[in-house]
């Protein structure tokens, strides 16, 4: 009897286009990351937050009720480590949710005009186009200057199994 109503419940969330992940962890606290917290836990999505030592404050969020999309916001430090603290940023992004870069060669190129944008104290969005197709995901940056700190956020966007 238990099983039938676990079948209702499952058929009900999958009917509305959402699937209730509200008990998944991004594991954020098993990395480097101080100071973890959940921001959102809920049937619709899920977002927790947490800071690196240096100061880099990310927050990694998913909507459930949309396509399988996850994005990651950062407020870092500006300094000389932009680029590197990015590489890692991205790196994390890859462990936590699996959405590796496909494409090096085109990343290579990507954080090179994000350097030179924000060195310009420009903001870099590639046009809002991807900046990595190569694989099975779809990963887009955005990052900006903001006062003595840069804002970004990337996002991955997986194909639908």
């Amino acid at each position: 009897m238990i099983d039938l109503f676990a079948l209702v419940a499952v058929t009900a969330l999958a009917s509305d286009g959402c699937t209730d992940h509200s008990t998944y962890s991004f594991n954020l606290a098993e990395t480097r990351l101080r100071n973890v917290e959940i921001v959102r836990s809920e049937p619709s999505g899920r977002a927790e937050r947490g800071a690196f030592p240096d100061g880099t404050v990310v927050t990694l969020s998913a909507d459930y009720c949309t396509d399988p999309a996850f994005d990651l916001t950062m407020d870092a430090p500006s300094d000389a480590q932009n680029i590197m603290r990015l590489r890692q940023v991205f790196g994390q992004f890859d462990r936590f949710i699996d959405c590796p870069i496909a494409d090096y060669d085109q990343y290579d190129v990507t954080l090179d005009a994000v350097d030179a944008a924000l060195s310009a104290g420009s903001a870099y969005d590639n046009d809002g186009a991807a900046i990595d197709t190569a694989g099975s995901n779809a990963i887009y940056l955005s990052i900006a200057p903001a006062g003595d700190r840069i804002a970004a956020t990337l996002r991955c966007e997986r194909q639908p199994d």
